[in-house]
């Protein structure tokens, strides 16, 4: 069978006596070493871009960039609580941090609650974008509306906050 591609090669090396149809047995021809050596490396570039088709099977190590180590497994290591890097991220890991949000609960058109999270960070509003939440201030009772409109209805205790 001719070696047409990495995954057809064989363990034992005598069983390796062609390079994509051409011949590199005992006594061939000078030339077909030239030419196996230019189909082998055309082998290596299709498995390289995926045009072979061939899988990759590790069994060890894997290193990229000469600084991150992959497990010698298939399963990925879960990260510590809290750390925000671009590695491989396992199912438990997700769960964990996602589940420290908090939840949303149902929410109409003048109001949204948040449960067991916070919202951090500098949170702007306004037509324009351009007034801190922070310096809106709280209101314990009642409802807080931020609107481009006049206010309209409500209650005491209510805050309508016209940007």
């Amino acid at each position: 069978m001719s070696k047409e591609k990495i995954s057809q090669y064989d363990v034992n090396p005598a069983g390796n006596t062609d390079l994509g149809g051409i011949n590199i047995g005992e006594n061939c021809p000078p030339s077909n070493i030239n030419n196996a050596i230019r189909e082998l490396m055309s082998q290596i570039k299709e498995f390289q871009n995926g045009v072979s088709g061939d899988s990759l099977t590790l069994n060890g190590t894997l290193q990229g960039n000469g600084n991150s180590n992959f497990p010698n497994s298939s399963t990925a290591k879960t990260q510590p609580a809290g750390t925000n890097s671009t590695k491989i991220a396992t199912t438990a890991y997700v769960d964990r941090e996602v589940g420290t949000l908090g939840t949303i609960a149902s929410q109409d058109a003048n109001a949204v609650a948040i449960i067991g999270g916070t919202i951090t960070g500098t949170t702007k509003t306004g037509q324009f974008n351009e007034i801190l939440m922070a310096k809106i201030g709280t209101n314990a009772i009642g409802k807080k509306t931020v609107s481009s409109l006049s206010p309209s209805g409500g209650v005491d205790g209510d805050v309508w906050y016209k940007v």
